[in-house]
């Protein structure tokens, strides 16, 4: 009997195995030799050469390009991140009743999650373009949108918006429609409006699947790096688009640089993981599990 508990008791962890094996080889092991390897001066194939101990992070927060990214970053997920979320609740406030329409319009919110960001980036480089854009079109502008230092960010922060609507509208349609419609009926009944009964009642019943998208955003948005590199390679005007993640990809695979792309790689993960640490305040007073 023992050993049959202990048989059940290990096979869980044997279908996690492969996982496990994945996740030390391509992402744990990876890093902590980018830790280790941050305390030292490297050549340009990353070979150790001696102990600087904390003098590449000195020379990390001196570098301007790199004070800015950090901004930078901290301003697409600051607008990126709740800008999404506020939208993707409001569409499926939306499309909370299942109508006749439902299929056509669930699969319409739904495009930007079936869509690469390459490719993604690609339409929205033509929609923003100065001589063709349809954008400049419609407003009777000519604007060159990403080369213009007070909206190359901006735009970047759009595209970011869209990719992720249908990401968040699947969740949060889902948790709404999977409310007791009692309550709901009563809230009606009781003389609230969409407005109360949106903020006051199915928010808070559908906050773990917000909490969640919360994190998952957050993520995404802080080691962002795509947009950046595939509409503004040079990091946009004035370095105004230059993300984290992409000067540490900059310095380690166009320079060679790993003095600075490892402290990089190290604060970059730090300041994801306070910021995650810190939306944990919000499921405290924010979040309802019951």
């Amino acid at each position: 009997m023992e050993r049959r508990k202990l048989c059940n008791y290990l096979e869980a962890y044997l279908y996690l195995l492969p996982a496990f094996v994945l996740l030390i080889i391509f992402i744990y092991y990876p890093f902590l030799v980018s830790v280790f390897k941050s305390f030292f001066l490297t050549n340009s194939f990353a070979e150790i050469r001696e102990f600087v101990g904390f003098d590449n992070y000195m020379d990390l927060f001196a570098n301007n390009s790199f004070r800015k990214s950090i901004l930078n970053t901290f301003k697409f997920t600051l607008f990126s991140v709740p800008i999404s979320i506020l939208i993707s609740f409001f569409m499926a406030m939306l499309a909370a009743k299942t109508r006749r329409m439902s299929p056509l319009y669930e699969v319409f919110y739904s495009i930007p999650m079936a869509m690469s960001s390459s490719v993604s980036a690609m339409i929205f480089k033509i929609i923003f373009n100065q001589n063709v854009g349809i954008v400049n079109k419609v407003l009777n502008l000519h604007i060159n949108w990403l080369d213009d230092i007070s909206t190359a960010m901006w735009v970047l922060i759009i595209i970011s918006i869209w990719m992720h609507l249908g990401y968040n509208y699947l969740f949060i349609l889902s948790a709404v429609r999977g409310l007791p419609q009692s309550v709901l009926e009563s809230a009606e009944l009781d003389g609230a409006n969409a407005f109360t009964r949106a903020y006051k009642i199915i928010l808070p019943l559908v906050s773990p699947t917000v909490f969640f998208l919360l994190c998952n955003s957050l993520a995404s948005a802080l080691t962002m790096s795509n947009l950046s590199l595939i509409l503004t390679p040079q990091g946009g005007p004035g370095k105004t688009t230059e993300t984290m993640i992409s000067f540490m990809y900059k310095a380690s695979a166009q320079s060679s640089n790993y003095n600075l792309a490892f402290p990089a790689a190290v604060i970059s993960f730090i300041i994801a993981v306070m910021a995650i640490i810190a939306t944990f305040a919000y499921e405290r007073k924010g979040v309802y599990y019951n």
